[in-house]
């Protein structure tokens, strides 16, 4: 699983998603925004994209959130089971206490109500 930094301006509105800049892949002097989310820069972890944020924060006026990168492929299952590896560990995810496909279509059906 991977995170995706999205930025929204001091009012709301939708700025971009952070990416590699053209002159500075790594961003290490520059922060570099885009529109399609498809062309975010992709971390590895939360703590990583974390970190991005708090090296330019403090020179921007911008809104910060971390969101989890999810391409359109992936399953509501497959997602929970990510998101309980990642915030509860593999074992868990592996073999949980509960039925990761029973909640995710309790999920769907109450989405889809």
């Amino acid at each position: 699983m991977a995170y995706i930094i999205k930025t929204y301006d001091y009012d709301g509105n939708f700025y971009g998603y952070f990416a590699a800049h053209p002159d500075d892949a790594e961003n290490k002097s520059f922060s570099y925004y885009v529109d399609e989310r498809k062309d975010a820069k992709r971390f590895e972890t939360y703590a990583e994209a974390d970190n991005m944020i708090e090296r330019f924060s403090d020179g921007s006026d911008l809104e910060y959130i971390i969101i989890q990168d999810v391409n359109e492929n992936t399953t509501l299952s497959e997602f929970i089971e990510g998101w309980v590896e990642e915030n509860y560990g593999a074992n868990e995810a592996d073999n949980p206490s509960w039925n990761i496909d029973a909640l995710a279509d309790a999920i769907t059906e109450f989405m889809n109500r």
